[in-house]
Parts: C-alpha cells; sequence; structure tokens
C-alpha cells in the first residue's frame, strides 16, 4: 500500500506537469470565488438644522474630516408640491455610541446636488453640481477650523460645468470623470494637479464608447476603477454594466468585467456609490435597476406606462439590494452574498471611517422618496 501523505500529489515533483500548470491558472478564479461578508446596522442621527432636511436627501456631498463625518447640500422633495429642493448647509457629527450628533458649521456658497467628494484627508474638494437654475463649474475646498466651523475656499473652476459626475484621488490629481459637462453626457476625464498652487484643469483621454450619466469611480494605487452611468438618447439609450480601469500614469483605459449578482445577471452601478478599504478591496452599494431604467430614460415606457412610472411602490423599481466587493488588485470581482433590502438605493453617499468600516448615507428608495437612513457596513 503506497504510504505517501495524502497531498504529496500536490507537490511540484510529485504532480504531472499540466496538473501543476492547471491548478496554478486556477488560482485567478478560486480568489474570485471568495465571498465577501458585511455586517449592516443602523446609526441614529441625521442633520436637520435646515427646514426639510430631516426627511432624507440623495445626491449630497459626503466625506470624512479627521473625525468628523461631513455632510453637505443634497436635494429631496420636502411637500407635495412635487418640486425638488436643493440645500447649501454644511454639517459636521462625531460619534455618541451608536448615534451621529449633528451640528450645523457652515454654508456652500449656494445651494447644490448631484456634485461630487473627494477626500483629501484634512479637507473634502466639493466638486461641480447642479440646483434649480444651473449646473456649476465651482470647485471648493472645506477644512474645519479650531472650533470645528467650516472654513470655504474656492479652487480653480473646472473648464466645463459638470453634475452627475464622479471624481477621485490618485497620484497627486483630483480626477472628475462623466457626467454632464456642459448640459450634454459625457464620458471626458480631467485632473488637476495638487502639488502646484497654480494648477489648471488638464484635459486626459476620454474613457472609451458611450458618454457615461452618474457612474461610480473610486481610486487604488495609480488606477481609476469606473463602472456604471446611462446615456440617455431614445432609442439609442444605455444602461452601462461593464467599466473600465485609467492608468494614471500610462494615460489609457483598460475594459473590466461587469459585477453580477448570484445568479450570474450582470448589474449597473448607475446610480450607486462606492468606496476603498484603502487595501485593495473597493465596495459598491446601490444603483437602479438596469431593465427597468433603460424603459424609463429610453421613452418606451413598456413595462408600465409613463403616467404611472412614478407611482409604483418601492419595490417594483428593483434598485440594487446585493453589495458588491472588487479586488483591485487581482481586477476581479468576489462572489456576491446575499442581498440586503436596506441597500438597495440609489443617490446615496458611501464614506470611509475606519479599516474596512463605511457609513452608507441617505439616498432615494425610489424616484421622488429620499430616506434619512444612515448605516454602518463592516466587510469582514
Amino acid at each position: 500500500m503506497n504510504n505517501l501523505h495524502p497531498y504529496t500529489w500536490l507537490h511540484p515533483k510529485s504532480a504531472p506537469m499540466w496538473l501543476v500548470a492547471l491548478l496554478v491558472g486556477l488560482l485567478p478564479w478560486y480568489a474570485t470565488m471568495a465571498q465577501n461578508h458585511l455586517r449592516v446596522s443602523e446609526i441614529g442621527g441625521f442633520p436637520q438644522s435646515e427646514a426639510g432636511y430631516a426627511m432624507g436627501v440623495s445626491a449630497c456631498f459626503a466625506g470624512t474630516i479627521g473625525n468628523h463625518i461631513i455632510m453637505a447640500g443634497g436635494c429631496n422633495f420636502p411637500d407635495n408640491s412635487g418640486v425638488k429642493h436643493y440645500y447649501k448647509g454644511i454639517y459636521a457629527a462625531c460619534w455618541q455610541a451608536d448615534t451621529l450628533q449633528w451640528r450645523y458649521i457652515g454654508t456652500l456658497p449656494e445651494p447644490v446636488a448631484y456634485g461630487a467628494t473627494v477626500d483629501m484627508g484634512d479637507s473634502l474638494l466639493l466638486i461641480g453640481g447642479n440646483n434649480q437654475e444651473h449646473s456649476l463649474r465651482q470647485v471648493v475646498s472645506v477644512k474645519l477650523d479650531p472650533r470645528g466651523n467650516a472654513i470655504v475656499m474656492r479652487l480653480p473652476s473646472l473648464p466645463v460645468t459638470v453634475d452627475n459626475g464622479a471624481a477621485a484621488y490618485a497620484k497627486g490629481h483630483v480626477f472628475v470623470f462623466g457626467g454632464n459637462q456642459n448640459g450634454k453626457p459625457s464620458k471626458a476625464l480631467w485632473s488637476l494637479s495638487c502639488s502646484r498652487p497654480t494648477s489648471q484643469w488638464k484635459s486626459r483621454k476620454a474613457m472609451p464608447g458611450k458618454p457615461r450619466v452618474q457612474p461610480v469611480c473610486v481610486a487604488h494605487g495609480q488606477r481609476l476603477f469606473a463602472w456604471g452611468g446611462f446615456y440617455a438618447k431614445g432609442a439609442k439609450s444605455k444602461v452601462a454594466t461593464d467599466g473600465y480601469a485609467y492608468d494614471v500614469k500610462r494615460n489609457r483605459w483598460a475594459q473590466l468585467a461587469a459585477p453580477r449578482d448570484a445568479a450570474g445577471e450582470s448589474l449597473t452601478l448607475s446610480g450607486a456609490t462606492g468606496a476603498t478599504n484603502g487595501a485593495g478591496l473597493l465596495l459598491c452599494l446601490g444603483g437602479v435597476n438596469k431593465t427597468i431604467f433603460a424603459d424609463a430614460i429610453s421613452g418606451k415606457y413598456q413595462l408600465v406606462d409613463q403616467a404611472n412610472y412614478l407611482k409604483q411602490p418601492v419595490a417594483w423599481y428593483r434598485f440594487n439590494a446585493t453589495p458588491l466587493v472588487f479586488n483591485a488588485k487581482t481586477l476581479r470581482w468576489l462572489k456576491p452574498t446575499t442581498p440586503d433590502a436596506q441597500l438597495a438605493r440609489a443617490g446615496a453617499q458611501l464614506i470611509g471611517i475606519a479599516a474596512n468600516q463605511f457609513l452608507y448615507i441617505g439616498g432615494e428608495l425610489k424616484p421622488g422618496v429620499r430616506t434619512p437612513q444612515i448605516l454602518r457596513i463592516e466587510l469582514e
């Protein structure tokens, strides 16, 4: 009887070379099959100094400065008039048990939502956006003074107006991508050097394919990772599921696979939000349903007539409830976990607060209906 150790056949000297090659080739696949685990809990407290804000907002600015959680701007429908209201308050909160105690610390130059936030460590950059009057080119820096009040400073304006785009920081530069630029859907990429005080925005190579409005963009190392986004143009409308990685040093894009749910169905990250754990894992939450949203933006309304589109119950819109984790080192999505209905939102904000810990802030549960709920997400 052979007395070899039961795993001796795995050793390169004992196994046929074809088997060794096969096993080595499968390693990336096994890495992909690793499953992400999330712990979700509700956090109390939501800003309420501005009338109507406590009902919840979507498309706000959000990030951290030191140990403070920062929110600013955003929009909602605070009454039955059907008129969207935009906000300009800046709020800060610190932890007290499982409740955030919010304080009104300043104001933005004007009411705004649908902009992008870049966390710079000791400050936040609030980029672009729009309100009921116009889309914005403005870029402002928000810092805190010794008393914890906001110091708002203007930085070089964008060369175009940008709303519903995405932004990230990588390798000493701030990048702004996609959205509506000068009022038109865009796939353009802009960068601003943070090392030169007199720096101006510079055009970079645009992403291949169609324009992308409301994409997700998260940076890791020298690359930007962007997924989702939509392009509304009648019968030519498109809701993207795939993504691209942009190499900052090489100024070039490479296509990425779409995220998928447990059944293998591709998902869109249009209207979703994402953040990094700082160690190569990118967490993406929320987003619209690609089929339902495409039916609406194309103007077809085959699933429900246009007059009743906004009248459906929350569950009908099927916003994405599956938490998605991308490994920026292996360039692969981890195996998704079970969907969680609390995560099914669009226009929410996801910010990192500690290693593998995030806050998932506000957003909409369906078109026109916001939530003031804040969730703590722990990536295990």
